[in-house]
């Protein structure tokens, strides 16, 4: 462990080489819960009815403006599978912030939040920042997990909520763009408002703008021995 995270201060953001903060966001939880397609929607602002099982780890990056200050989002999106839980785990301790997502429709994805949250207290960085996600708003029919029983959980680890639909796209940006906020606000804004660092070119803006700067970069599979799953047949309901 560094000495600033000794000391409690943050990490300062690593600076790509076009200029941009690179900023790496984990999405954990359990499968199907649709992380892929809140990455999909995100990225792309596309749907897939397709049910694509994530084997291992995916990567996308995106360029976005957060403040006025340029940022690269890494966005990891890991399988949820537990046969892959050692596997993805460790990519944790790089994380800048996580994306812990559920089905509003799946107790037992609810109900592995706190087993997630554990794995991310253990091998994450602590500066690292934290979103639950409740997605699949749009399966309001068949909900077994409460909004207040989100947001309750949520208030009791300290961390920002959301519920999105992947399907619909509703908080889909909001959600994404309030995370790469709060990281941006405390690892730079606060990182050198206490004189660490140079302020980034651009930064510091009062009005936000929160727009793609290119649209989204293209997929980057990373290859870890084994290839994408698909069924061809559309899965039940959304994601």
């Amino acid at each position: 462990m560094s000495s600033q995270q000794e000391q409690g201060q943050p990490r300062p953001l690593q600076m790509g080489a076009k200029g941009a903060y690179i900023v790496r966001l984990l999405m954990v939880g359990d499968s199907s819960c649709g992380k892929t397609s809140l990455v999909l929607r995100f990225d792309q602002n596309v749907f897939s009815t397709k049910f694509v099982t994530t084997i291992g780890v995916d990567y996308r990056d995106k360029m976005v403006k957060i403040e006025g200050v340029p940022m690269r989002l890494q966005l990891w999106d890991t399988a949820g599978q537990e046969r892959f839980r050692s596997l993805t785990s460790n990519f944790f301790g790089r994380a800048d912030g996580f994306v812990l997502t559920y089905d509003i429709s799946n107790r037992p994805s609810f109900d592995h939040v706190i087993g997630w949250m554990r794995d991310i207290k253990t091998r994450a960085p602590p500066d690292c920042d934290i979103v639950l996600c409740g997605n699949k708003s749009d399966l309001d029919n068949d909900r077994v997990v409460t909004l207040e029983e989100g947001k309750q959980l949520a208030e009791e680890y300290g961390v920002e909520f959301f519920e999105t639909s992947a399907l619909t796209g509703i908080n889909v940006e909001k959600m994404f763009y309030g995370l790469s906020t709060t990281i941006k606000r405390k690892r730079i804004d606060e990182f050198e408002a206490g004189g660490n660092g140079n302020s980034a070119s651009g930064g510091g803006a009062s009005t936000a703008e929160q727009g793609s700067v290119n649209g989204g970069g293209a997929t980057q599979p990373v290859n870890l021995g084994a290839a994408q799953a698909t069924e061809n047949t559309p899965k039940s309901g959304c994601c």
